[in-house]
């Protein structure tokens, strides 16, 4: 009897080891654990709640204790509703957009029966996906561009675009990095723009110490890439080529906290989730230093890296997907709890309005 008990007790062990290392790369994916992919994210399994940590150079689960809940408010009356709602919907695109949307599925998974997983691809890579007609939402942390909307139209894919919140794309350094506590858009140009010789901290103002510049930035795939070197270089695309690109913001954020002489760029979410390892610096768009934050992006202040996110909703998975316009009028109800936990930039009162009355049309192509 020992002998089975503790065979049985193997096997089990073997079975859940197994579906833990067959689950999918996805960044929140909640049926199972899935990958690791952002530092600070909450996941529940069977009751127990675990964090995405640094261990290492790398990024792991660690069981943290009994779940408490996700920390979301829920204010839809339709929540009762939702308990027996089923379906499958696909999310890929922006690792920037990827932890609100994340934050969303993952508790709109809890008051549901449905299964939802959230891609980080990029932007340009949620788009070439969307665009084939292999999602049914894309984030993005910029607009879709002509030739994307082209390929779209080609495929038959209509679609909807949705402002979801705001951003402070945040340049950070490393902690010990005492000397660029604020940067003029110009040096930033100097630094990032396409045949940049710089590589020593003092090439950027003299009175900067002599140390090896290493650089972190966003893949070319990425939203972010875009946006960046279209606010500072002039022109999206155009950069210097020699720096170190990921699709991955964790890799940003443990590139600069391993190297003091180290600089690179994210979405404010993932600065406010990494104050103890990464600092951000001030920039000075002409008009004096400003601190990346949700108060300067509000008030126009943080230019020019203030910006919009978005998400981008297929049209015949609205109407076609019975989990869709559930999922989105949750989404949108419950935006502000869910931008808070997730630490974004709220709507405007002009956006919230705007966003209100898309997802109306929505409905009504949804019938």
């Amino acid at each position: 009897m020992f002998f089975l008990k503790k065979f049985s007790a193997l096997a089990i062990a073997v079975t859940l080891l197994t579906s833990l290392l067959a689950a999918p790369a996805l960044a929140n994916e909640v049926v199972n654990l899935g990958k690791c992919e952002r530092r600070g994210e909450v996941v529940v399994a069977k009751g127990i709640e675990y964090k995405c940590s640094i261990s290492g150079a790398s990024l792991k689960w660690k069981k943290v204790g009994i779940a408490k809940g996700t920390g979301v408010s829920a204010t839809s009356s339709n929540d009762a509703a939702y308990k027996s709602l089923t379906g499958k919907i696909s999310i890929d695109g922006s690792s920037t957009v990827a932890p609100l949307t994340g934050v969303a599925a993952e508790a709109f998974q809890k008051i549901s029966q449905t299964q939802i997983t959230v891609g980080i691809s990029g932007t340009g890579g949620g788009f070439s996906r969307f665009c084939k007609g292999e999602t049914d939402i894309s984030n993005a942390s910029r607009p879709i561009k002509s030739k994307e909307a082209a390929e779209c139209e080609k495929n038959g894919i209509k679609h909807t675009e949705l402002i979801v919140a705001n951003d402070a794309l945040t340049v950070v350094v490393n902690k010990a990095n005492s000397w660029a506590s604020c940067l003029t858009t110009a040096e930033l140009k100097a630094i990032w723009n396409t045949g940049s010789k710089v590589t020593r901290w003092n090439q950027v103002r003299a009175s900067f110490p002599n140390i090896k510049m290493v650089l972190y930035g966003a893949g070319t795939d990425s939203g972010t890439f875009d946006y960046f070197t279209e606010a500072i270089n002039g022109k999206a695309q155009v950069s210097r080529k020699d720096f170190n690109p990921t699709e991955d913001d964790n890799v940003t954020v443990n590139g600069v906290r391993r190297s003091k002489g180290a600089i690179g760029y994210y979405g404010l979410s993932y600065y406010l989730e990494n104050t103890d390892i990464n600092k951000a610096v001030q920039i000075d768009g002409g008009k004096g230093c400003v601190e990346p934050s949700a108060e300067n992006v509000i008030n126009g202040t943080y230019k020019p890296l203030g910006r919009p996110l978005f998400i981008y909703i297929k049209n015949s998975s609205a109407a076609s997907n019975k989990a869709m316009i559930p999922f989105l009028t949750y989404y949108e109800q419950n935006l502000p709890t869910l931008a808070k936990k997730a630490q974004f930039v709220q709507l405007s009162s002009t956006q919230q309005k705007k966003l209100e009355d898309e997802l109306a049309a929505i409905k009504k192509l949804a019938g």
